[in-house]
C-alpha cells in the first residue's frame, strides 16, 4: 500500500531489508519496496547519505586490516563510481521524462484549455438549445393547442355542414315537390279553364243558336199571325217544342250556373292551396305572381260567363214573357175566333 511518504529511516530500513534478502538495493528495489512511494531522486539522495555513514563507520573500525580496508575502500569507491555513474544517468532519464512528461503535461493542459474552451462552448450551445428548445415545446404546446381547437372547430364546423347539406336537400326536395305540384296545379287548371272556356262557347254557340231560331220562329210567328186560325195547331206544337226548349235552356243555365259556382268553389280552394305553396316558397314570387294574375284572369272570365248567363237569363225571361204574351194574344184571338166558326 503506498505511503503518505518517506524519509531517511524509511530508506535504510528497506536498504537493510534488501540486504538481508540478497538483493541489491538499488533505487528502484527500494521504491518497490516502499511501496512505489517517493521520488527516485529523494531515495538516491538518502542513499547516498547512507552509504557515506557506512563508509565512515567502516574507516572507523580498527579491527580491520589495512589492506581489507584499503580494499574496502577501492571497492566503496567503485560502488560511489558506479553508483555515481548509475544515478547520473538515472537523473538523466529521470530529468528527460520528467521533461517528457512536463511537454505533455503543458500538451495536456494545452488540450485541456481547449477542450475546456469547447466544454464551455457547447455548454452554451447546450443552454442556448435548451432555450431554443423550450422555446420549441411552448410553440408547440400552443400549436397543439391550436390544432386541437382547430379539430373542435371543424368537428362543429362538419357537423354544422351536414346539418345545412341535410337542410338544403329536404329544402331542395321541398322545392322540386311544390314545383311539380304547382305545375300540375297550373298544367290542370289550364286544362280545366280549356275545357269549361270550350264548353261555355260551346254552350254560347249553341244558345245563340237556338236564340237565332228562336227569333226566326218569332218573326215567322209575328209574320203569320194573320194566318194564326190556319196554324193554331201547329203553332201550339211549336209552342209547346218551344217551352221544352226553354225548360231545357233555363236547365241547362242552372247546370251552367252550378258549374259556375263548383268552379267558383275550386277556385277559392285552388286559391287557398295557392296562398299555401305562396307561404312554402316565397321565392317562386314571380311564378305565384303568374299564377295569380292568371287566377285573376280566370275570375274576370268568370265574371264575364256570369254577366253573359245573367244576359241570357234575362232574354230567356224576355222570350218567356213574349211567348205568354204570345200565348194569351192567341187564346184571345180563339175565343174571338170561335163565335165565327
Amino acid at each position: 500500500m503506498a505511503r503518505g511518504g518517506i524519509n531517511k529511516v524509511l530508506v535504510k530500513q528497506a536498504r537493510e531489508s534488501l540486504l538481508s534478502k540478497g538483493q541489491n538495493p538499488s533505487i528502484d528495489a527500494i521504491r518497490v519496496e516502499l511501496g512505489n512511494t517517493g521520488s527516485k531522486s529523494t531515495i538516491h539522495r538518502y542513499l547516498r547519505e547512507i552509504e557515506e555513514e557506512s563508509s565512515v563507520a567502516l574507516d572507523n573500525e580498527a579491527l580491520l586490516s589495512r589492506p581489507i580496508k584499503e580494499l574496502i575502500g577501492r571497492l566503496a569507491s567503485c560502488l560511489k563510481e558506479e553508483a555515481q555513474a548509475n544515478i547520473v544517468e538515472i537523473q538523466n532519464q529521470h530529468d528527460q521524462k520528467t521533461n517528457t512528461q512536463t511537454d505533455r503535461i503543458r500538451e495536456l493542459e494545452l488540450a485541456l484549455s481547449k477542450a475546456d474552451k469547447n466544454i464551455e462552448n457547447k455548454d452554451q450551445e447546450l443552454k442556448n438549445t435548451l432555450i431554443k428548445l423550450n422555446e420549441l415545446q411552448d410553440v408547440e404546446s400552443v400549436l397543439k393547442t391550436n390544432i386541437i381547437e382547430a379539430n373542435q372547430v371543424e368537428i362543429r364546423l362538419n357537423s354544422v355542414l351536414a346539418e345545412k347539406l341535410i337542410q338544403i336537400d329536404s329544402l331542395e326536395e321541398k322545392h322540386r315537390h311544390s314545383r311539380d305540384t304547382l305545375e300540375h296545379y297550373r298544367q290542370s287548371v289550364k286544362e280545366q279553364r280549356d275545357q269549361d272556356q270550350r264548353r261555355h262557347e260551346q254552350q254560347i254557340q249553341q244558345m245563340q243558336i237556338e236564340i237565332r231560331a228562336l227569333n226566326q220562329t218569332l218573326s215567322i210567328k209575328q209574320s203569320d199571325i194573320t194566318q194564326l186560325n190556319k196554324d193554331n195547331t201547329r203553332l201550339i206544337s211549336e209552342l209547346g217544342a218551344e217551352r221544352k226548349t226553354v225548360l231545357r235552356l233555363e236547365s241547362e243555365v242552372h247546370n251552367v250556373e252550378l258549374k259556375a259556382q263548383s268552379f267558383e268553389v275550386r277556385l277559392h280552394s285552388q286559391q287557398r292551396e295557392l296562398e299555401q305553396h305562396n307561404e312554402q316558397l316565397g321565392y317562386l314570387s314571380k311564378e305565384n305572381e303568374s299564377s295569380l294574375i292568371k287566377l285573376h284572369e280566370l275570375s274576370q272570365w268568370k265574371q264575364d260567363s256570369l254577366v253573359k248567363i245573367s244576359k241570357l237569363e234575362a232574354e230567356v225571361s224576355v222570350k218567356s214573357e213574349l211567348i205568354e204574351s204570345f200565348l194569351k194574344t192567341n187564346q184571345q184571338t180563339m175565343s174571338k175566333l170561335q163565335p165565327k166558326q
